[in-house]
């Protein structure tokens, strides 16, 4: 099974070459107890936010919000 990144990836170059940018735009919480907040967007277009505990949570969650919203 691929994952939500992967998947987003693919979708968005079905037409040709895309620029895919995930950007923290957020972290709240002590240093031990962190959440990220990530944003996701294509050639510089906002899709969706996603929130995790570490970064690479926030980047799935937000590829998979993005996934649901196409």
């Amino acid at each position: 099974m691929k994952d939500h990144k992967t998947v987003l990836q693919e979708k968005l170059q079905e037409n040709g070459n895309v620029q895919i940018s995930y950007k923290v735009i957020k972290t709240t919480g002590p240093d031990h107890d962190k959440t990220f907040i990530v944003q996701v967007s294509c050639n510089g277009k906002y899709l969706a936010t996603g929130e995790g505990k570490t970064k690479k949570q926030a980047e799935m969650q937000a590829a998979q919000k993005a996934l649901e919203s196409k």
